[in-house]
């Protein structure tokens, strides 16, 4: 079935920064305006954590990335819990690679799932911002449920294979395959250009390719970029982008209406082999406009419930 034939669910005024919407002038649908990017912006999300016990000690608070393969935790942390120190290793990031340490972990408990003997590298808290970041090497054959409404964040037991398919209740299901555990779909066109569409919950901002901004400049030299942006990430580091400003995205049967999305080089493309490839990162500024945001690993799919009391989105047949 083609996704972008399906009837759609339209979301207005997606901008980049955190959206506050201020009540809608006579004749306007709320939500049509956004606030801008600002000139540097840290990639690192400040939201929902989930509580995760280490060697039978915790509660600890960890952000899921499931954009990271390896999960990290804070230096003050793993110094408090008297985890040994072990070999040097090297942490990929959104932006760059750094150097660190790593530690054993015996286990790792949170929701539905038991990690053992885990060899986490350690990173400065101020870095973090949280005790630490599940990766895929943790949250792996589980599915991660963001609920944005009750402020929730739960790693519960993957869908069955017989579950039955609910009609109605505002969810949409995008099939996202991939290598492992990089899921990634295809349902997904950015002013109709088709892009390769990836949800990572570890990046607070929504980040285009350089690829996908030399499609779009194909249509219109508009997309040359309004202005420049300066991207941060946990390991450090910066890396100059783009602002875009996109009328219309598309992702599956929900369609994203004047948005800005940034532009920029970034490592986590080379990461998941889409640097060539007009490819899209999906940050925690779209996840937000959904009450419930699904990531089931084992079934290879994105779940997205629309807030169905918002008054900023719009349904249309």
């Amino acid at each position: 079935m083609d996704g972008f034939s399906a009837s759609r669910r339209k979301l207005l005024g997606c901008g980049l920064a955190s959206l506050a919407f201020a009540g809608a002038a006579p004749g306007e649908e709320k939500g049509g305006a956004f606030e801008p990017l600002p000139a540097k912006i840290a990639i690192t999300p400040k939201h929902l954590t989930t509580p995760v016990r280490i060697n039978g000690k915790g509660p600890f608070r960890f952000i899921v990335d499931t954009g990271a393969d390896r999960s990290v935790i804070a230096d003050d942390v793993a110094e408090a819990l008297h985890l040994p120190l072990g070999r040097p290793v090297v942490v990929q990031g959104i932006i760059r690679a750094v150097d660190a340490v790593s530690v054993p972990v015996r286990e790792l408990k949170f929701g539905a799932a038991v990690r053992d003997n885990l060899e986490m590298p350690v990173l400065p808290r101020k870095s973090l911002q949280a005790d630490g970041f599940l990766g895929l090497d943790a949250i792996g054959d589980h599915r991660i449920v963001f609920d944005f409404r009750n402020k929730t964040l739960r790693v519960v037991e993957s869908l069955p294979v017989e579950f039955v398919e609910r009609s109605g209740g505002g969810e949409t299901r995008i099939v996202a395959p991939g290598d492992g555990d990089h899921l990634r779909s295809a349902e997904c066109r950015v002013e109709g250009v088709a892009t390769v569409a990836f949800i990572d919950s570890g990046a607070e901002v929504s980040v285009g390719n350089e690829a996908l901004r030399t499609a779009l400049m194909e249509l219109a030299p508009a997309y040359a970029g309004l202005r420049d942006i300066e991207l941060t990430g946990v390991t450090g580091g910066s890396r100059t982008g783009k602002v875009l400003r996109v009328e219309t995205i598309l992702l599956g049967n929900l369609e994203f209406s004047g948005c800005e999305i940034a532009a920029a080089d970034l490592d986590v493309f080379k990461i998941w082999d889409l640097a060539d490839k007009p490819a899209l990162l999906i940050g925690f500024n779209f996840l937000r406009q959904f009450q419930t945001v699904s990531i089931d690993f084992r079934r290879k799919e994105y779940r997205l419930k629309l807030a169905d009391d918002s008054g900023w989105v719009n349904r249309r047949a």
